[in-house]
Protein backbone atom coordinates (compact mmCIF):
# COMPACT_ATOMS: atom_id res chain seq x y z
CA UNK A 1 0.00 0.00 0.00
CA UNK A 2 1.12 3.33 -0.68
CA UNK A 3 3.03 5.16 2.76
CA UNK A 4 1.39 8.59 2.20
CA UNK A 5 -1.74 9.47 1.72
CA UNK A 6 -3.07 11.94 -0.85
CA UNK A 7 -3.81 15.45 0.89
CA UNK A 8 -7.56 17.15 0.74
CA UNK A 9 -6.26 19.87 -1.69
CA UNK A 10 -5.15 17.38 -4.08
CA UNK A 11 -8.05 15.03 -4.74
CA UNK A 12 -9.01 15.47 -8.31
CA UNK A 13 -12.52 15.97 -9.25
CA UNK A 14 -13.45 12.05 -9.84
CA UNK A 15 -12.84 11.51 -6.38
CA UNK A 16 -15.25 14.37 -5.40
CA UNK A 17 -17.97 12.55 -8.11
CA UNK A 18 -17.16 8.99 -6.56
CA UNK A 19 -17.59 9.70 -2.91
CA UNK A 20 -20.94 11.61 -3.92
CA UNK A 21 -22.24 9.31 -6.01
CA UNK A 22 -22.09 6.84 -2.91
CA UNK A 23 -23.89 9.30 -0.51
CA UNK A 24 -26.39 9.47 -3.14
CA UNK A 25 -26.79 5.69 -3.35
CA UNK A 26 -27.53 5.65 0.70
CA UNK A 27 -29.03 8.65 0.84
CA UNK A 28 -31.67 9.65 -2.27
CA UNK A 29 -34.04 7.51 -0.84
CA UNK A 30 -34.54 10.07 2.06
CA UNK A 31 -34.74 13.05 -0.47
CA UNK A 32 -37.00 11.50 -2.92
CA UNK A 33 -38.93 10.17 0.06
CA UNK A 34 -38.86 13.07 2.57
CA UNK A 35 -37.99 16.44 1.32
CA UNK A 36 -38.12 16.61 -2.18
CA UNK A 37 -40.71 14.16 -3.76
CA UNK A 38 -41.62 16.23 -6.58
CA UNK A 39 -37.87 15.36 -7.99
CA UNK A 40 -38.02 11.58 -7.59
CA UNK A 41 -37.43 10.76 -11.06
CA UNK A 42 -34.21 13.37 -11.95
CA UNK A 43 -32.40 12.53 -8.24
CA UNK A 44 -32.98 8.59 -9.27
CA UNK A 45 -30.85 9.85 -12.37
CA UNK A 46 -28.58 11.98 -10.93
CA UNK A 47 -26.19 9.38 -8.97
CA UNK A 48 -25.66 7.67 -12.47
CA UNK A 49 -24.62 10.95 -13.87
CA UNK A 50 -22.22 11.83 -11.46
CA UNK A 51 -20.42 8.51 -11.70
CA UNK A 52 -20.36 8.60 -15.11
CA UNK A 53 -19.21 12.64 -14.51
CA UNK A 54 -16.62 11.41 -12.71
CA UNK A 55 -15.49 8.35 -15.03
CA UNK A 56 -15.02 11.00 -17.82
CA UNK A 57 -13.00 13.28 -15.70
CA UNK A 58 -11.13 10.54 -14.79
CA UNK A 59 -10.18 9.00 -18.39
CA UNK A 60 -9.90 12.16 -20.27
CA UNK A 61 -5.96 11.87 -20.90
CA UNK A 62 -6.42 7.97 -20.17
CA UNK A 63 -7.13 4.57 -21.31
CA UNK A 64 -11.09 4.20 -20.20
CA UNK A 65 -10.84 0.57 -19.97
CA UNK A 66 -7.62 1.01 -17.80
CA UNK A 67 -7.28 -1.87 -15.09
CA UNK A 68 -4.63 -2.49 -13.04
CA UNK A 69 -1.37 -4.04 -14.97
CA UNK A 70 -1.86 -7.29 -12.70
CA UNK A 71 -5.10 -8.16 -13.80
CA UNK A 72 -4.18 -8.70 -17.45
CA UNK A 73 -2.95 -12.38 -16.46
CA UNK A 74 -6.36 -13.39 -15.24
CA UNK A 75 -9.70 -13.76 -16.87
CA UNK A 76 -11.18 -10.56 -15.38
CA UNK A 77 -10.44 -8.29 -18.59
CA UNK A 78 -11.62 -11.29 -21.22
CA UNK A 79 -15.08 -12.22 -19.03
CA UNK A 80 -15.34 -8.14 -18.29
CA UNK A 81 -15.08 -7.21 -22.03
CA UNK A 82 -17.08 -10.19 -23.46
CA UNK A 83 -20.34 -8.85 -20.50
CA UNK A 84 -20.12 -5.76 -22.01
CA UNK A 85 -20.14 -6.83 -25.62
CA UNK A 86 -23.36 -9.30 -24.79
CA UNK A 87 -25.60 -6.11 -23.34
CA UNK A 88 -24.60 -4.08 -25.95
CA UNK A 89 -25.28 -6.82 -28.93
CA UNK A 90 -28.50 -7.39 -26.68
CA UNK A 91 -29.69 -3.59 -26.49
CA UNK A 92 -30.18 -4.50 -30.79
CA UNK A 93 -31.81 -7.40 -30.20
CA UNK A 94 -34.73 -7.62 -32.88
CA UNK A 95 -37.36 -8.88 -30.26
CA UNK A 96 -37.03 -5.28 -28.25
CA UNK A 97 -40.63 -3.88 -27.95
CA UNK A 98 -38.24 -0.23 -28.37
CA UNK A 99 -35.58 1.16 -28.53
CA UNK A 100 -36.64 3.26 -24.99
CA UNK A 101 -36.64 -0.37 -23.44
CA UNK A 102 -32.75 -0.83 -24.44
CA UNK A 103 -31.63 2.16 -23.36
CA UNK A 104 -33.18 1.23 -19.68
CA UNK A 105 -31.35 -1.89 -20.09
CA UNK A 106 -28.04 -0.24 -20.99
CA UNK A 107 -28.37 1.67 -17.95
CA UNK A 108 -29.44 -1.26 -15.43
CA UNK A 109 -26.20 -3.75 -16.89
CA UNK A 110 -23.57 -0.86 -17.60
CA UNK A 111 -24.48 2.29 -15.56
CA UNK A 112 -22.02 1.12 -12.54
CA UNK A 113 -19.58 -0.53 -14.61
CA UNK A 114 -16.95 2.59 -14.08
CA UNK A 115 -16.98 1.51 -10.42
CA UNK A 116 -14.30 -1.16 -11.45
CA UNK A 117 -11.86 1.15 -13.07
CA UNK A 118 -12.71 4.03 -10.69
CA UNK A 119 -12.59 2.40 -6.96
CA UNK A 120 -8.82 0.66 -8.12
CA UNK A 121 -7.46 3.81 -8.93
CA UNK A 122 -8.56 5.24 -5.52
CA UNK A 123 -7.82 2.43 -3.40
CA UNK A 124 -4.22 2.95 -5.17
CA UNK A 125 -3.69 6.51 -3.33
CA UNK A 126 -4.82 5.79 -0.10
CA UNK A 127 -2.47 4.65 3.03
CA UNK A 128 -4.33 2.46 5.99
CA UNK A 129 -4.06 5.22 7.89
CA UNK A 130 -6.41 6.94 5.48
CA UNK A 131 -8.15 4.00 5.51
CA UNK A 132 -8.77 3.92 9.09
CA UNK A 133 -10.05 7.64 9.44
CA UNK A 134 -12.32 6.68 6.71
CA UNK A 135 -13.90 3.57 8.21
CA UNK A 136 -14.66 6.09 11.61
CA UNK A 137 -16.37 8.56 9.51
CA UNK A 138 -18.07 6.18 7.56
CA UNK A 139 -19.32 4.40 11.09
CA UNK A 140 -19.98 7.87 12.59
CA UNK A 141 -21.44 10.32 10.11
CA UNK A 142 -23.38 7.61 8.02
CA UNK A 143 -24.07 3.78 9.15
CA UNK A 144 -25.12 4.60 12.76
CA UNK A 145 -27.54 7.65 11.71
CA UNK A 146 -28.98 5.12 9.12
CA UNK A 147 -29.26 2.47 12.02
CA UNK A 148 -31.26 5.32 14.38
CA UNK A 149 -33.61 6.25 11.60
CA UNK A 150 -34.12 2.40 10.90
CA UNK A 151 -35.12 2.41 15.08
CA UNK A 152 -37.10 5.23 14.73
CA UNK A 153 -39.22 3.79 11.80
CA UNK A 154 -39.62 0.63 13.99
CA UNK A 155 -40.78 2.30 16.93
CA UNK A 156 -43.73 4.48 15.04
CA UNK A 157 -46.75 2.78 13.45
CA UNK A 158 -46.80 1.72 10.00
CA UNK A 159 -48.41 5.19 8.86
CA UNK A 160 -46.36 7.85 10.30
CA UNK A 161 -44.73 9.93 7.88
CA UNK A 162 -41.54 8.46 8.25
CA UNK A 163 -42.26 5.33 7.09
CA UNK A 164 -43.49 5.70 3.68
CA UNK A 165 -42.12 4.72 -0.03
CA UNK A 166 -41.17 6.70 -2.76
CA UNK A 167 -45.46 6.85 -3.80
CA UNK A 168 -46.78 7.54 -0.99
CA UNK A 169 -50.27 5.36 -1.86
CA UNK A 170 -48.28 2.24 -1.85
CA UNK A 171 -49.11 0.11 1.50
CA UNK A 172 -46.37 0.12 4.06
CA UNK A 173 -45.68 -3.76 4.87
CA UNK A 174 -45.45 -4.51 8.22
CA UNK A 175 -45.13 -7.14 10.63
CA UNK A 176 -46.09 -8.29 14.03
CA UNK A 177 -48.11 -4.76 13.84
CA UNK A 178 -44.26 -2.94 13.89
CA UNK A 179 -43.66 -1.46 9.77
CA UNK A 180 -40.18 -3.42 7.80
CA UNK A 181 -38.22 -0.12 7.74
CA UNK A 182 -36.46 1.30 4.94
CA UNK A 183 -34.13 4.19 6.70
CA UNK A 184 -33.04 6.75 3.73
CA UNK A 185 -33.79 3.71 1.10
CA UNK A 186 -36.60 4.60 -0.87
CA UNK A 187 -37.46 0.63 -0.30
CA UNK A 188 -37.10 -2.66 1.77
CA UNK A 189 -35.03 -3.92 -1.39
CA UNK A 190 -32.81 -1.09 -1.43
CA UNK A 191 -31.73 -1.48 2.57
CA UNK A 192 -31.41 -4.84 2.54
CA UNK A 193 -28.29 -5.70 0.68
CA UNK A 194 -26.63 -2.19 2.41
CA UNK A 195 -27.56 -4.57 5.30
CA UNK A 196 -25.92 -7.12 4.35
CA UNK A 197 -22.97 -4.77 3.11
CA UNK A 198 -22.35 -3.40 6.54
CA UNK A 199 -22.41 -6.81 8.43
CA UNK A 200 -19.74 -8.34 5.84
CA UNK A 201 -18.10 -5.09 7.09
CA UNK A 202 -18.54 -4.67 10.27
CA UNK A 203 -17.80 -8.30 10.96
CA UNK A 204 -14.55 -8.42 8.71
CA UNK A 205 -13.18 -4.97 10.75
CA UNK A 206 -13.84 -6.66 14.21
CA UNK A 207 -11.99 -9.79 13.20
CA UNK A 208 -8.71 -7.40 12.03
CA UNK A 209 -8.80 -6.16 15.16
CA UNK A 210 -8.14 -9.37 16.56
CA UNK A 211 -5.92 -10.90 13.88
CA UNK A 212 -3.94 -7.72 13.93
CA UNK A 213 -4.21 -6.79 17.75
CA UNK A 214 -5.56 -3.33 17.12
CA UNK A 215 -7.45 -2.28 19.69
CA UNK A 216 -9.41 0.85 17.92
CA UNK A 217 -10.63 -2.04 15.05
CA UNK A 218 -12.04 -3.91 17.95
CA UNK A 219 -13.77 -1.16 19.24
CA UNK A 220 -15.00 0.08 15.84
CA UNK A 221 -15.64 -3.14 14.67
CA UNK A 222 -17.37 -4.34 18.02
CA UNK A 223 -19.77 -1.16 17.67
CA UNK A 224 -20.40 -1.32 13.97
CA UNK A 225 -21.70 -5.38 14.68
CA UNK A 226 -24.20 -4.19 17.65
CA UNK A 227 -25.37 -1.57 15.62
CA UNK A 228 -25.86 -3.25 12.63
CA UNK A 229 -27.59 -6.70 14.82
CA UNK A 230 -29.73 -3.75 16.37
CA UNK A 231 -31.77 -2.99 12.77
CA UNK A 232 -30.90 -5.86 10.92
CA UNK A 233 -34.33 -8.01 11.50
CA UNK A 234 -35.99 -4.87 11.60
CA UNK A 235 -36.28 -5.03 7.82
CA UNK A 236 -38.64 -8.35 8.12
CA UNK A 237 -36.63 -10.21 6.16
CA UNK A 238 -34.93 -13.61 6.53
CA UNK A 239 -32.91 -13.50 3.61
CA UNK A 240 -30.59 -10.17 5.47
CA UNK A 241 -29.88 -12.82 7.91
CA UNK A 242 -29.31 -16.36 6.36
CA UNK A 243 -27.39 -14.65 2.75
CA UNK A 244 -24.65 -13.10 5.33
CA UNK A 245 -24.34 -15.90 7.59
CA UNK A 246 -23.76 -18.18 4.95
CA UNK A 247 -21.43 -16.32 3.34
CA UNK A 248 -19.16 -15.32 6.32
CA UNK A 249 -19.68 -19.03 7.27
CA UNK A 250 -17.51 -19.73 3.98
CA UNK A 251 -15.00 -16.38 4.76
CA UNK A 252 -14.12 -17.94 7.60
CA UNK A 253 -13.32 -21.32 6.21
CA UNK A 254 -11.15 -19.39 3.64
CA UNK A 255 -9.11 -17.27 6.06
CA UNK A 256 -5.63 -19.13 6.48
CA UNK A 257 -5.46 -18.54 10.53
CA UNK A 258 -6.73 -21.23 12.89
CA UNK A 259 -8.48 -19.02 15.42
CA UNK A 260 -11.20 -17.68 13.37
CA UNK A 261 -13.97 -19.53 15.02
CA UNK A 262 -12.90 -17.81 18.57
CA UNK A 263 -13.11 -14.81 16.92
CA UNK A 264 -16.42 -15.03 15.67
CA UNK A 265 -17.72 -16.05 18.76
CA UNK A 266 -16.29 -13.30 20.60
CA UNK A 267 -18.02 -11.11 18.13
CA UNK A 268 -21.36 -13.08 18.89
CA UNK A 269 -20.65 -12.26 22.57
CA UNK A 270 -20.02 -9.10 22.39
CA UNK A 271 -22.54 -7.87 20.21
CA UNK A 272 -24.97 -9.89 22.32
CA UNK A 273 -23.37 -8.07 25.32
CA UNK A 274 -23.53 -4.38 23.98
CA UNK A 275 -26.93 -4.69 22.71
CA UNK A 276 -28.46 -5.96 26.24
CA UNK A 277 -26.54 -3.49 28.30
CA UNK A 278 -26.66 -0.39 25.89
CA UNK A 279 -30.11 -0.94 24.85
CA UNK A 280 -31.93 -3.10 27.19
CA UNK A 281 -34.82 -4.79 26.09
CA UNK A 282 -36.03 -2.10 23.33
CA UNK A 283 -32.78 -3.69 21.63
CA UNK A 284 -34.48 -7.36 20.32
CA UNK A 285 -37.20 -6.39 19.37
CA UNK A 286 -36.80 -6.32 15.81
CA UNK A 287 -35.91 -9.77 16.49
CA UNK A 288 -38.56 -11.19 18.53
CA UNK A 289 -40.85 -9.34 15.63
CA UNK A 290 -39.30 -11.18 13.30
CA UNK A 291 -39.24 -13.84 15.12
CA UNK A 292 -43.23 -13.88 14.83
CA UNK A 293 -42.73 -13.66 11.09
CA UNK A 294 -41.32 -16.09 10.54
CA UNK A 295 -43.84 -19.03 12.97
CA UNK A 296 -46.78 -17.22 11.16
CA UNK A 297 -44.92 -17.42 7.31
CA UNK A 298 -45.15 -21.35 5.67
CA UNK A 299 -41.36 -23.34 5.49
CA UNK A 300 -43.09 -24.21 1.76
CA UNK A 301 -42.83 -20.22 0.64
CA UNK A 302 -38.81 -20.18 1.45
CA UNK A 303 -38.42 -23.57 0.27
CA UNK A 304 -40.16 -22.51 -3.13
CA UNK A 305 -37.46 -18.81 -3.24
CA UNK A 306 -34.47 -21.60 -2.40
CA UNK A 307 -36.07 -23.88 -5.62
CA UNK A 308 -36.63 -20.95 -7.94
CA UNK A 309 -33.30 -20.14 -7.59
CA UNK A 310 -31.60 -23.32 -8.28
CA UNK A 311 -34.14 -23.96 -11.30
CA UNK A 312 -32.95 -20.41 -12.80
CA UNK A 313 -30.12 -22.17 -15.53
CA UNK A 314 -33.45 -25.28 -16.50
CA UNK A 315 -35.79 -22.36 -16.14
CA UNK A 316 -34.10 -20.00 -18.47
CA UNK A 317 -32.81 -22.01 -21.13
CA UNK A 318 -36.50 -23.26 -21.76
CA UNK A 319 -38.18 -19.68 -21.25
CA UNK A 320 -35.17 -17.31 -22.58
CA UNK A 321 -33.13 -20.03 -24.98
CA UNK A 322 -29.58 -19.12 -25.81
CA UNK A 323 -29.97 -15.48 -27.11
CA UNK A 324 -32.68 -14.34 -24.54
CA UNK A 325 -35.13 -11.11 -25.65
CA UNK A 326 -32.64 -8.33 -24.87
CA UNK A 327 -31.39 -6.28 -22.36
CA UNK A 328 -34.65 -4.46 -20.41
CA UNK A 329 -37.54 -6.42 -21.07
CA UNK A 330 -37.71 -6.93 -17.56
CA UNK A 331 -36.36 -3.51 -15.77
CA UNK A 332 -38.76 -2.43 -13.76
CA UNK A 333 -39.73 0.80 -14.70
CA UNK A 334 -39.66 -0.47 -18.68
CA UNK A 335 -43.54 -0.68 -19.25
CA UNK A 336 -44.24 2.95 -17.75
CA UNK A 337 -41.65 3.87 -20.88
CA UNK A 338 -44.09 2.62 -24.17
CA UNK A 339 -47.78 2.34 -25.05
CA UNK A 340 -47.37 -1.36 -24.20
CA UNK A 341 -48.02 -3.11 -20.53
CA UNK A 342 -46.43 -6.47 -21.81
CA UNK A 343 -44.64 -8.25 -24.20
CA UNK A 344 -42.94 -11.25 -25.38
CA UNK A 345 -40.14 -12.28 -22.76
CA UNK A 346 -41.48 -10.16 -20.27
CA UNK A 347 -41.83 -11.72 -16.69
CA UNK A 348 -44.03 -10.23 -14.19
CA UNK A 349 -43.05 -12.52 -10.93
CA UNK A 350 -40.37 -11.97 -8.45
CA UNK A 351 -37.82 -13.73 -9.54
CA UNK A 352 -34.59 -12.21 -10.48
CA UNK A 353 -32.55 -14.67 -11.49
CA UNK A 354 -35.08 -15.82 -14.11
CA UNK A 355 -35.77 -12.13 -15.45
CA UNK A 356 -31.89 -11.86 -15.94
CA UNK A 357 -31.87 -15.08 -17.74
CA UNK A 358 -34.75 -13.57 -20.08
CA UNK A 359 -32.72 -10.49 -20.90
CA UNK A 360 -29.27 -12.26 -21.81
CA UNK A 361 -30.20 -15.87 -22.88
CA UNK A 362 -28.47 -18.54 -21.41
CA UNK A 363 -25.21 -17.97 -22.85
CA UNK A 364 -25.08 -14.47 -21.57
CA UNK A 365 -25.98 -15.55 -18.47
CA UNK A 366 -23.19 -18.03 -18.06
CA UNK A 367 -20.75 -15.45 -19.60
CA UNK A 368 -22.08 -13.27 -16.22
CA UNK A 369 -21.39 -15.95 -14.10
CA UNK A 370 -18.21 -17.06 -15.23
CA UNK A 371 -17.29 -13.07 -14.97
CA UNK A 372 -18.37 -13.33 -10.91
CA UNK A 373 -16.74 -16.32 -10.42
CA UNK A 374 -13.70 -15.18 -11.53
CA UNK A 375 -13.96 -12.10 -9.32
CA UNK A 376 -14.48 -14.07 -6.52
CA UNK A 377 -11.64 -16.51 -7.30
CA UNK A 378 -9.49 -13.45 -7.17
CA UNK A 379 -11.28 -12.25 -3.55
CA UNK A 380 -10.04 -15.63 -2.43
CA UNK A 381 -7.22 -15.27 -3.07
CA UNK A 382 -6.72 -11.45 -1.72
CA UNK A 383 -8.43 -12.84 1.43
CA UNK A 384 -5.26 -15.34 1.92
CA UNK A 385 -2.49 -13.42 1.11
CA UNK A 386 -3.57 -10.29 3.35
CA UNK A 387 -0.31 -8.90 5.25
CA UNK A 388 -1.99 -6.09 6.64
CA UNK A 389 -5.37 -4.66 8.01
CA UNK A 390 -6.17 -2.99 4.91
CA UNK A 391 -5.71 -5.49 2.74
CA UNK A 392 -7.56 -7.91 4.89
CA UNK A 393 -10.54 -5.49 5.23
CA UNK A 394 -11.17 -5.11 1.53
CA UNK A 395 -11.03 -8.17 1.02
CA UNK A 396 -12.48 -9.89 3.21
CA UNK A 397 -15.92 -7.27 2.55
CA UNK A 398 -15.48 -7.71 -0.78
CA UNK A 399 -15.38 -12.06 -1.32
CA UNK A 400 -18.80 -11.92 1.33
CA UNK A 401 -20.94 -9.24 -1.38
CA UNK A 402 -19.50 -11.11 -4.54
CA UNK A 403 -19.92 -14.64 -2.98
CA UNK A 404 -23.67 -13.81 -1.84
CA UNK A 405 -24.28 -12.52 -5.38
CA UNK A 406 -23.01 -15.50 -7.50
CA UNK A 407 -26.22 -16.90 -8.97
CA UNK A 408 -28.29 -13.77 -7.65
CA UNK A 409 -29.03 -10.81 -9.79
CA UNK A 410 -27.67 -7.61 -9.14
CA UNK A 411 -28.37 -5.81 -12.27
CA UNK A 412 -32.26 -4.61 -11.04
CA UNK A 413 -31.41 -3.23 -7.74
CA UNK A 414 -29.21 -0.06 -7.46
CA UNK A 415 -27.73 -0.48 -4.47
CA UNK A 416 -27.37 -3.93 -4.62
CA UNK A 417 -25.44 -3.31 -8.19
CA UNK A 418 -23.54 0.13 -6.45
CA UNK A 419 -21.99 -2.25 -3.84
CA UNK A 420 -21.23 -5.14 -5.54
CA UNK A 421 -19.24 -3.12 -8.50
CA UNK A 422 -17.40 -1.29 -5.86
CA UNK A 423 -16.34 -4.02 -3.88
CA UNK A 424 -15.32 -5.98 -6.86
CA UNK A 425 -12.85 -2.87 -7.86
CA UNK A 426 -11.80 -2.50 -4.39
CA UNK A 427 -10.49 -6.45 -4.39
CA UNK A 428 -9.33 -6.27 -7.47
CA UNK A 429 -7.05 -3.20 -6.54
CA UNK A 430 -5.82 -4.96 -3.59
CA UNK A 431 -5.00 -7.54 -5.46
CA UNK A 432 -2.91 -6.02 -7.93
CA UNK A 433 -0.65 -4.81 -5.03
CA UNK A 434 -0.40 -8.26 -3.85
CA UNK A 435 0.33 -9.14 -6.84
CA UNK A 436 3.24 -6.80 -7.64
CA UNK A 437 4.34 -7.56 -3.99
CA UNK A 438 4.72 -11.36 -4.82
CA UNK A 439 6.48 -10.98 -7.94
CA UNK A 440 8.81 -8.71 -6.54
CA UNK A 441 9.91 -10.71 -3.97
CA UNK A 442 10.16 -13.71 -6.29
CA UNK A 443 13.21 -11.27 -7.69
CA UNK A 444 14.82 -10.93 -5.27
CA UNK A 445 15.94 -14.07 -4.32
CA UNK A 446 17.35 -14.24 -8.02
CA UNK A 447 19.04 -11.34 -7.51
CA UNK A 448 20.86 -12.05 -4.59
CA UNK A 449 21.93 -15.24 -6.54
CA UNK A 450 22.96 -13.46 -9.41
CA UNK A 451 24.80 -10.91 -6.74
CA UNK A 452 26.67 -14.01 -4.76
CA UNK A 453 27.89 -15.89 -8.00
CA UNK A 454 29.89 -12.93 -9.16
Amino acid sequence: MSTTAVSKSSHPAWVWCLGLFYLLVVGDGALRKWFIPSQATPLFVLKDLVLWGGYLTYVWKRDPFELPRPLQSTWVPLLLGAYISVVLLQAANPRQPALIVAAVGLKYHLAFLPLVVLVPALIADISQKTFVRGLWAYALCIHLPIVAIGVYQFSQPPGAWINQYIGSAEQIASVAGNPRVTATFPYIGGFTPYLEFSTFLSISVFLTGFRWNNKGLKILGGGLVAATAVVLPMTGSRSVIFIPAIALGVLLIAMPTRRQWLYLVVAAAFSVFVISSVGGTWAFSGWRALNERVEETEDEEAERRIMNVLKTPIDGLEKAGLFGYGVGTNATPAPRLTTRSDWEGRFPGDRGSLRLVLELGILGWLILVSLKLALLHVSFQAVRASRSSMEFIIAATAFCVLISNIVLPVVFNVVDSALYWGSAGAVLAVWSQQEVRRQKEARQPRARTSTTSM
